[in-house]
């Protein structure tokens, strides 16, 4: 399992990365991050769209979810039967998330790997023979930020763009019913991810902090996208 996942994701990921350093990024660590984050994010654009779609349509339908959770509580055979039919009617797979989420953890793994161990280790056994060996990397992103080192801005900035992200996912759904579930609001959900993000980000390089912001805000205008997709498909009385 080791030799799949370095031959087929992480070697690839380090290979780019290296490649985007020597050519497009002119010697900038960070613009090479920031590129392979977004060739990354482009490829898995269609799953991440779909899952958008359907975590916004599961927002939609949480009213009637509730209604029959509340009708048929005594009655798990027929609660289950409904909310099945609920499910179909909307098209979502409420299995789908947990799929993509499966999908994408061996390829965020191997980023992870690259953006720590592999930026500061020996990587020249392991680069393509049409990749050239830059020796060591400028850890300096545009001339003030050291990538290597913990910072405290982009780790804020990050947290702040991860509210936004939470806040935006909830705003498909914002009915006056809404406001009496028993359910995370999109503000309590934000501050959960955003001290959820310097939790995380507080003990590691700032590269890997560049990587999480950028795709948190290429995620931002994915759920924009997919947030007026649904909306242009309820003026039209479209529920798919």
């Amino acid at each position: 399992m080791s030799y799949l996942f370095n031959t087929f994701l992480y070697q690839p990921v380090i290979n780019i990365l290296v490649l985007l350093y020597n050519t497009v990024a002119f010697g900038d660590l960070g613009v090479a991050i920031i590129i392979l984050t977004l060739i990354v994010r482009f490829a898995l654009s269609p799953m991440y769209h779909k899952m958008l779609r359907q975590q916004a349509l599961v927002q939609k339908m949480r009213p009637e979810m509730q209604k029959i959770q509340a009708d048929y509580k005594d009655d798990r055979e027929q609660q289950t039967k409904l909310l099945m039919e609920l499910y179909k009617k909307y098209k979502v797979n409420p299995f789908y998330t947990f799929l993509v989420l499966l999908i994408q953890l061996p390829v965020l793994f191997a980023l992870f790997r690259a953006f720590t161990n592999g930026l500061n280790g020996n990587i020249s056994g392991i680069l393509y023979s049409f990749v050239g060996d830059p020796g060591s990397f400028n850890p300096i992103f545009l001339g003030i930020m050291n990538l290597n080192e913990r910072n405290i801005p982009l780790i804020v900035l990050t947290a702040v763009t991860q509210f936004f992200q939470a806040r935006l996912s909830s705003s498909i759904n914002k009915t006056p019913a809404d406001q009496k579930m028993p359910m995370p609001s999109g503000n309590t959900m934000g501050i959960f991810l955003s001290l959820f993000t310097v939790f995380i980000l507080w003990n590691l390089p700032a590269a890997v902090g560049l990587y999480w912001l950028t795709t948190t805000v290429f995620s931002i205008g994915q759920q924009l996208i997919c947030n007026k997709s649904i909306k242009d498909g309820e003026s039209k009385g479209d529920n798919k």
